[in-house]
C-alpha cells in the first residue's frame, strides 16, 4: 500500500533526535528520569562505524572506507559504539540484522540512519524480519530507519531476556503483506520471552498485516486475517513505554496488543501522546488490553475513527491503572468492563481538527492543544520539539 502523504514528508521537516530516551534500569522499574545522553565511561574510546550500500564488509568501516551491511557492523560493535548508516537500500537474508552484541547502562550501542528514513531496510517480501535481538542483549538504540517489506516482523525480541531498548523515529510499513493462514501474528514489533524495559518513541507505523480475501487474489481458509496482526505486540514483556507514535491503517488487528501468558500480572505499560487513525473493520478498539496489567497508564492520546471504541478491555483487573486526558472521535472510549481502572478527563465525540485527512498535525484552534496532562516521562514530541510549547501539553504525537 502507498504511504499517506504526510508520512513521506515528515523526514524532511526535522533532524533526527539525539540520544534522549531510555533511562529504564535493568531492574525493569519505570522511572520518570530520562537521561539526555548516554555518556561513555572512561577507558576505551567509542568508535563510529560507517555503513554504505556501496561499501565492503572487508573494509575498515571508517568514513572513507564504509562497511556494506549493517549486520557486519552489528558483529563488530562494543559498548559505546555508534553505527551510522548512509542512505540506500539494505536487504537481507532471513533477517536483515541480528543484534547479538549490546551496550551497558552508561555505554549504549546506537544504530542510526544518517538521514531520517534515508537508510531503508527492505525485506523485499522474502526476509522474515528486520531487527532481531539475541539472548540478553541490552542497551541498544535503533533510530531513523525506514523498514518495509518483511514477511513477519520489523522488530523481534524473542531472543530471550532482551532489555533496555529504544526504538525511535523509524518509519515501519508494509509488514506481513502476504497471503497466509498461519496463526502466528505479523507485527511491527513483537516483544516477548522476558523482554524488559523497551521504549518506542516517535515512530510511524502503517499498513501492517496479512492480505484479506480478494486482496491480490488471496483466498484464506481461516479468519486469522481479522485480528492476528498488530503494530506493537506486547506479549510476555514488562515495563514498556510507547510515546509520540503515529499508528495508521491497522485493519488486521490492533495498533497495540497487550497479552501475557505467564500467569499473574504483567507489569508496567505506558501509552502516552500517541495518535491512532483508522479502524479494524472486524474488531473494536485500536488498543486491546487482553491480560491483567499492573501500573497501566493511557494518557494524552488521540483516537480517530476506531471501530466502536478506542480501547478494548477484557473483563479483568488492572491494578492502579489510569486512563486520562484522551480524546476520541467517532467512537466511544472503551468497550469491556475492566476492574480497578481510574478514568479521568477523557473526551468523546470531539474532532481533534487535524490539518488534513492525511496530515495528523493539529490545526490552530484544535481542542487537543494545551489539553493534556504534564507527563515527566514525555519531554518532547515526535519531531523532538520540547513539550509543552504553550500553556500545557498538546494531545497526540505532535505539539503545535
Amino acid at each position: 500500500m502507498n504511504l499517506v502523504p504526510w508520512a513521506a514528508a515528515i523526514a524532511s521537516l526535522v533532524p533526527l533526535a539525539g540520544c534522549r530516551e531510555g533511562g529504564i534500569p535493568a531492574s525493569g522499574a519505570l522511572t520518570d528520569s530520562v537521561p539526555e545522553a548516554f555518556a561513555p565511561a572512561l577507558g576505551r574510546t567509542p568508535r563510529v562505524y560507517y555503513v554504505a550500500s556501496t561499501g565492503s564488509d572487508s573494509a575498515a568501516g571508517s568514513l572513507r572506507a564504509p562497511l556494506q551491511t549493517i549486520q557486519r557492523a552489528a558483529d563488530l560493535v562494543e559498548p559505546g559504539d555508534t553505527v551510522l548508516v548512509r542512505p540506500g537500500v539494505y536487504p537481507g537474508g532471513a533477517r536483515v540484522v541480528s543484534v547479538t552484541r549490546g551496550g551497558t547502562a552508561t555505554e549504549w550501542v546506537t544504530f542510526k540512519s544518517e538521514q531520517k528514513w534515508g537508510a531503508r531496510l527492505d525485506g523485499r517480501g522474502t526476509s522474515l524480519e528486520a531487527w532481531y535481538f539475541g539472548p540478553r542483549v541490552g542497551y541498544v538504540r535503533v533510530e531513523g530507519f525506514e523498514i518495509r517489506g518483511l514477511r513477519e516482523h520489523a522488530f523481534d525480541t524473542y531472543g530471550g531476556g532482551v532489555h533496555n531498548l529504544v526504538i525511535a523515529q523509524n518509519l515501519v510499513h508494509d509488514i506481513g503483506r502476504n497471503c497466509t493462514d498461519t496463526s502466528n501474528g505479523r507485527t511491527g514489533a513483537s516483544l516477548g520471552a522476558a523482554t524488559q524495559a523497551v521504549t518506542f518513541d516517535g515512530n510511524v507505523w502503517q499498513d501492517i498485516g496479512r492480505l484479506a480475501p480478494g486482496e491480490l487474489g488471496c483466498d484464506p481458509k481461516t479468519r486469522y486475517y481479522q485480528n492476528h496482526d498488530h503494530g506493537i505486540y506486547v506479549a510476555d514483556a514488562n515495563q514498556v513505554t510507547i510515546i509520540n507514535n503515529v499508528f495508521y491503517q491497522f485493519a488486521r488487528g490492533w495498533a497495540i496488543h497487550r497479552y501475557w501468558s505467564q500467569g499473574g500480572f504483567a507489569l508496567g505499560l505506558r501509552i502516552a501522546n500517541n495518535t491512532f487513525v483508522g479502524a479494524n473493520p472486524y474488531r473494536p478498539g485500536q488498543i486491546i488490553l487482553a491480560t491483567p496489567t499492573s501500573g497501566l497508564k493511557i494518557e494524552n492520546n488521540i483516537f480517530y475513527s476506531p471501530n466502536s471504541a478506542a480501547l478494548y478491555f477484557e473483563n479483568l483487573p488492572f491494578p492502579e491503572a489510569v486512563v486520562r486526558y484522551n480524546l476520541v472521535y467517532r467512537a466511544a472510549l472503551t468497550v469491556g468492563q475492566p476492574r480497578n481502572v481510574s478514568f479521568r478527563k477523557n473526551r468523546e465525540g470531539i474532532d481533534p481538527r487535524f490539518i488534513g485527512s492525511s496530515n495528523v498535525r493539529l490545526r490552530a484552534g484544535s481542542p487537543a492543544i494545551d489539553a493534556g496532562a504534564a507527563l515527566t516521562y514525555v519531554r518532547h514530541d515526535a519531531d523532538g520539539a520540547v513539550r509543552p510549547r504553550g500553556q500545557g501539553y498538546d494531545l497526540g504525537a505532535y505539539e503545535r
